[in-house]
């Protein structure tokens, strides 16, 4: 609940970064997810932001404070188009606070609309996505958090016709718990629906490291193509995302079923190789 983070703001609070001595004028409350709560804000440019506050799962010491500041300022450098880009992170008042871009909807809203199509949508998303994967990887990071409501939908607006928008993109976004690879735990906070049978049981199904992002992402793609949406502890360690997505077409079964096998050393190693094998026939598919 909103209530486990110490001195939320409220709006028209101005709140200036320690880490780059910015200044940023928080707005309404839009949202709260599993690990923190969502206000709009801008900065002194008038850009239009979003600010996290994370929520903690322990007081802040001066040492604590230390560590989570240089956690998070490893975040700001994670620079690529299919990011959400990341203007700010620090400490403020004892909870984390993390200034990004503000798109205009989630991939989870998108597909909630009614005549949302998997099967359209699905090479473009994954393009983008698995760019922003192999980004974060390439920076020895893992997001551990990868699922629709974290994919982000942006509409490019033309700066000569501010009314209109130009392009969409899908950018990956919220690295409120991404952990460097040698940093990852399987005990750490991971939402049940997505958590990889490796977190579950490490010593049968393999190590925590960067696959679990492509297990995280395969189960996304899968949602997209079938619409299940949650999977139960149960079902997870019994391989049932692998079932469903052998029951796919091609190049989807082959593809998806490598990225949600349960055991982490026969599951797909990078997010290039999960690309290749979705374009193995893909372009067919979309004739």
């Amino acid at each position: 609940m909103a209530t486990d983070i110490p001195n939320l703001p409220t709006p028209g609070t101005s709140i200036t970064s320690t880490v780059t001595l910015n200044t940023y004028e928080m707005g309404e409350r839009i949202g709260e997810g599993a690990f923190g709560v969502v206000f709009e804000c801008t900065d002194v440019w008038k850009n239009s932001l979003v600010a996290k506050v994370l929520k903690p799962h322990e007081a802040l010491t001066d040492s604590l404070e230390k560590n989570a500041v240089d956690e998070i300022n490893k975040l700001v450098h994670v620079r690529h188009p299919n990011i959400t880009h990341i203007f700010d992170a620090f400490v403020f008042n004892g909870a984390y606070y993390i200034i990004s871009e503000r798109c205009d909807f989630t991939l989870a809203e998108m597909i909630k609309e009614e005549n949302f199509d998997g099967r359209f949508w699905i090479i473009p998303i994954a393009r983008c996505l698995l760019q922003a994967v192999h980004f974060t990887h390439v920076q020895h990071l893992v997001h551990c958090d990868i699922h629709p409501g974290n994919v982000f939908i942006r509409l490019i607006p033309d700066e000569m016709v501010p009314d209109q928008s130009t392009a969409t993109t899908f950018k990956l976004g919220d690295f409120g718990i991404a952990r460097q690879t040698s940093s990852l735990d399987p005990h750490g906070t991971f939402m049940n629906s997505i958590r990889p049978p490796e977190a579950i049981k490490p010593d049968e199904f393999g190590p925590l490291d960067h696959r679990l992002d492509l297990y995280q992402t395969g189960l996304l793609l899968l949602q997209l193509l079938v619409g299940r949406r949650n999977f139960s502890r149960d079902e997870i360690l019994a391989g049932v995302p692998r079932e469903l997505a052998l029951a796919l077409d091609a190049p989807y079964s082959f593809a998806l079923e490598k990225a949600l096998r349960r055991r982490v050393p026969y599951r797909t190693s990078s997010a290039l190789e999960l690309w290749r094998d979705l374009n193995s026939q893909a372009s067919s598919d979309l004739d």
